[in-house]
């Protein structure tokens, strides 16, 4: 049933790994360069100019935004195939901090896809279950040694390694009073 992705997934497990193990590299201002950021034909460039309007009118300033990685381990065999379960991600480099979006096609949303977290030796260890599905089900786990934040929002699921950045982001997207 696997038979497309044992190959990726010591690439995948790296590279999203990778992403966790280093926060600074998360809060770094800097920028890849323009042929590195997010194109118009990406399938998450329009939630992602989407979630940027709703930042930049709190306060946030949205120094770029480029693709990732972590979409890779939203994915499932079907049969000979292996496909998304996500619309697509995206890495945002803010005057706040760094942070990484996941997203899902509208209405989808991320109210039943839980993360469990618990400390193992000197770091964390993650679980990622139900929807949507990751390419290795249930029995999903990444460690890291630095936590790890998550918040999930509608069809947004922002993975940050600074806590501080969660009440800035859950104060942006929280509905405007009327």
């Amino acid at each position: 049933m696997l038979k497309a992705l044992p190959a990726r997934i010591p690439a995948t497990i790296a590279l999203f790994l990778a992403a966790f193990q280093a926060p600074s590299l998360a809060q770094s201002t800097s920028c890849p360069p323009p042929t590195a950021l997010i194109a118009s034909d990406n399938p998450a460039y329009a939630d992602a100019m989407n979630l940027t309007k709703v930042l930049e009118a709190h306060g946030f300033v949205v120094n770029c935004i480029f693709p990732t990685k972590l979409g890779s381990i939203f994915q499932v065999a079907d049969g000979d195939v292996v496909r998304s379960t996500v619309e697509g991600e995206a890495n945002f480099t803010t005057n706040f901090g760094g942070f990484d979006v996941v997203f899902l096609p509208k209405p989808q949303t991320f109210a039943d896809f839980k993360i469990a977290e618990r400390r193992e030796g000197g770091g964390y260890l993650y679980r990622f279950t139900g929807t949507p599905k990751v390419w290795a089900g249930d029995q999903f786990k990444f460690g890291s040694a630095y936590r790890n934040y998550f918040l999930k929002h509608d069809n947004y699921l922002f993975f940050l390694s600074d806590p501080s950045l969660i009440s800035r982001l859950e104060e942006a997207l929280r509905p405007p009073a009327h």
